[in-house]
């Protein structure tokens, strides 16, 4: 009896060893982000305080999916944007490493997903845009579906396409509340994730009749390199030439715009005529000088709300939507030991002398977001079209 006693102790011993062993490496991030904070954030006084008071909140943290969970409650508390954590499972861990690709000394960068935009809610992970062209349009996949299962298991943007690149898998999608789910086929691809972005912003381009008028509309997701706002002259300069307002979606997706972004619909550029040997005239006009609308909601943020400030301010566009989310200061990704990031402000930020930060930018036509279930519908881009029909002149 001793004996049979004795070897329970000893593997209740090495079972608590294993148990210590697999939560280490939590501790041990927990640490380094605690550091972090300590040494980088943008208010010393706040980050040490922070940090004392956070000295080993990841001891007992069961999972990464726990751990994520800790640290970003735990981050939260600092209430400052551009501070989040971000393990490698995660999308945004993906997405942040191709927007840092040369800073992070990436060689490549590539997520494995299907070309949309998921949002979590407490009833749910809903699609809320559809990126044209890609796998998940291509399956049928609608702005407001909710996500149930894939390959059988709960959705979760984290695991449901691991491993899964260039195979069919099957999801369940409920488009009507309570209704019989709807069983659609989708084939996730490998792509890095800022040219999926571009391709999205050229992709959404359209000239569409609103009220007798012709409205180009264009959605820049991104903001974060040069290409997003060449993209943008580029239609000015081509297929918007002949339109007779805009619509520019800032909704969601990453802020990141240069502030000289706000040149493309400076009116002060001068327009140059250029005549030529031939003696035809050409004239060139750098920016828009049509009715501009920006599209903007809680997660416009950034670089977005630098721009909707200032064309707000100085009446160069209408606003359309809800409020920017009021996340304007400077921050940088931090690189774990083990490749996690952590995004972090790094510095304080202020726009004309005044304070963004926590305040956000307000719209001059509010329009409430109804995402759930609905089958496809967009209220708030529906609504930017007809207020920029509506400011056409003649």
């Amino acid at each position: 009896m001793a004996v049979r006693t004795t070897r329970w102790w000893v593997v209740g011993l090495l079972l608590a060893g294993s148990v210590q062993a697999a939560t280490a490496p939590y501790a041990k991030r927990g640490d380094e982000i605690v550091t972090l904070v300590r040494t980088r954030f943008l208010d010393p006084a706040r980050g040490a305080a922070w940090a004392d008071a956070h000295q080993g909140y990841a001891a007992d943290a069961k999972d990464v999916e726990d751990f994520t969970r800790r640290t970003n409650t735990a981050l939260a508390e600092l209430k400052t944007s551009h501070t989040a954590y971000y393990p490698k499972e995660s999308p945004g861990h993906a997405e942040v490493s191709a927007i840092f690709q040369a800073f992070l000394q990436q060689k490549k960068v590539e997520a494995t997903g299907i070309g949309v935009d998921v949002v979590e809610t407490p009833d749910g992970f809903f699609v809320r845009h559809v990126f044209a062209d890609g796998p998940g349009a291509k399956a049928g996949l609608l702005r407001g579906d909710r996500l149930v299962t894939a390959e059988g298991k709960p959705f979760h943007p984290w695991h449901a396409f691991t491993n899964r690149a260039g195979k069919a898998t099957r999801l369940t999608v409920e488009r009507v509340k309570g209704a019989e789910p709807l069983s659609l086929t989708v084939t996730p691809h490998r792509v890095n994730p800022r040219q999926e972005w571009l391709a999205f912003q050229k992709a959404s381009s359209q000239v569409v009749e609103r009220q007798g008028r012709r409205v180009a509309y264009q959605h820049v997701y991104a903001c974060t390199g040069e290409e997003y706002q060449q993209a943008l002259e580029e239609s000015l300069q081509d297929a918007f030439a002949e339109a007779d307002a805009l619509v520019v979606d800032f909704r969601d997706g990453w802020g990141g715009c240069n502030p000289a972004f706000v040149n493309l619909f400076n009116p002060q550029v001068p327009v140059l005529i250029n005549t030529g040997r031939d003696g035809k005239t050409r004239p060139y006009a750098p920016s828009w000088r049509k009715p501009v609308v920006l599209l903007v909601n809680g997660n416009s943020r950034s670089g977005k709300e630098l721009v909707a400030f200032a064309m707000k301010r100085h009446q160069l566009a209408t606003l359309v939507g809800q409020r920017t989310a009021g996340a304007v200061l400077g921050g940088g990704p931090q690189k774990l030991s083990n490749g996690d990031l952590l995004y972090l402000a790094v510095m304080d930020v202020t726009v004309d002398g005044e304070r963004i930060e926590g305040v956000g930018v307000p719209v001059d036509v509010e329009v409430p977001d109804a995402l759930p279930y609905a089958a496809g519908a967009d209220p708030q881009r529906e609504k930017a079209l007809d207020v920029a029909a509506s400011q056409v002149k003649g």
